[in-house]
């Protein structure tokens, strides 16, 4: 029985992953985010889901989870969970997520929030999940990245937290590929995708 673990599993892409892997029966999965407005169900699910509340960037809660999952080894991480960083001000006077993200209406709050999610929150979800990964034969860690994060590709410039963010994790996935060998860790773009992330 394959088990796989999801953060961002409550929306978007990570619950687009959970609703697909939870078709396949022999699936174990356990589906971490900070909220859960659209659950998946072990009524609903051929699988065993799990669900786990979990706010990555609290060292605490990501200790409770690591806790919870002590000792269960994880063949296949999918890490989707991750912010948009747009100054909340600014989306109350335009419906374009990108002028939420100007060089002109951008902030320090902004910047931090963003930051905080996308890249500690990252590493510290990623080093704790660690452990289970080794203890799968052959476990893969999949990351969510963006072509916003590679600075060859900034061709247009603006969306200030979200290409930081997006380019500090490619830099934590690089590390953790050398320092955990036995793990295969990858960042893939997965396009645009129609979320709340995106609005």
């Amino acid at each position: 029985m394959p088990t796989i673990a999801i953060s961002g599993g409550g929306s978007g892409i990570g619950h687009t992953f959970v609703t697909a892997f939870a078709k396949d029966a022999n699936n174990h999965i356990h589906a971490i985010d900070v909220t859960f407005s659209d659950e998946v169900s072990n009524e609903k699910a051929a699988a065993k889901v799990e669900r786990h509340t979990v706010d990555t960037s609290k060292q605490s809660s990501v200790d409770a989870l690591a806790a919870a999952l002590d000792g269960e080894p994880i063949d296949l991480f999918i890490h989707s969970a991750a912010v948009r960083g747009l100054v909340r001000s600014a989306t109350e006077k335009s419906d374009n997520p990108a002028d939420a993200e100007t060089l002109a209406v951008m902030d320090a709050e902004t910047m931090t929030a963003t930051l905080q999610v996308n890249v500690v929150g990252s590493f510290l979800l990623l080093r704790a999940l660690v452990p289970n990964l080794q203890k799968a034969a052959g476990a893969r860690c999949v990351v969510m990245g963006s072509r916003m994060g590679p600075m060859a590709a900034n061709n247009d410039g603006g969306a200030y937290a979200y290409r930081a963010s997006k380019a500090g994790l490619n830099a934590l996935v690089k590390s953790f590929a050398i320092d955990v060998p036995d793990v295969v860790f990858t960042v893939i773009h997965p396009g645009r995708v129609e979320s709340r992330m995106t609005h």
